[in-house]
């Protein structure tokens, strides 16, 4: 199924943000994108602000990201992340997806303001690595494949 309505970019962190980069760049392929704990920055902001609407209009987006969460924080050490048999050292950055917040936010801002729907989701002492990534991919899958309520 080669429409724009079947293919989605997908990615995390800086690959999050350049999912999103080819939702608005090649609209007539990419129907869809996820961005997970994405690091947006000012230069994708300001392309989605400067947007006219209906680019993004029949788009399906799915952001998230974790982090401190009120009174839920991310742990210094997690010693599954960091010793394993596969990875001796995966540190996590237990401070990434809180410093990521505010490009989440903007981002999110700038939806708002244009109208556009989008599912986000916020998982209260997630790291930033693949492992928790893992923990969580059916949340974006179902989101861009699932069946909507």
């Amino acid at each position: 199924m080669p429409e724009k309505e079947h293919t989605a970019a997908m990615g995390t962190s800086l690959g999050g943000q350049a999912s999103f980069h080819l939702l608005i760049r090649h609209t007539d392929i990419f129907g869809k994108a996820a961005c997970m704990s994405p690091a947006f920055q000012p230069s994708i902001l300001s392309a989605v602000a400067t947007l006219p609407s209906s680019t993004l209009k029949d788009k399906t987006i799915y952001i998230d990201n974790g982090g401190d969460v009120d009174d839920v924080k991310v742990p210094l050490l997690d010693p599954f992340d960091h010793f394993s048999m596969n990875h001796w050292w995966n540190p996590g950055y237990w401070w990434l997806d809180s410093q990521l917040q505010p490009g989440i936010d903007a981002m999110r801002l700038a939806l708002d303001l244009k109208g556009i729907k989008y599912d986000y989701q916020r998982f209260a002492g997630g790291r930033h690595n693949e492992r928790a990534w893992s923990w969580r991919i059916d949340k974006p899958l179902f989101s861009l494949y699932g069946v909507k309520n």
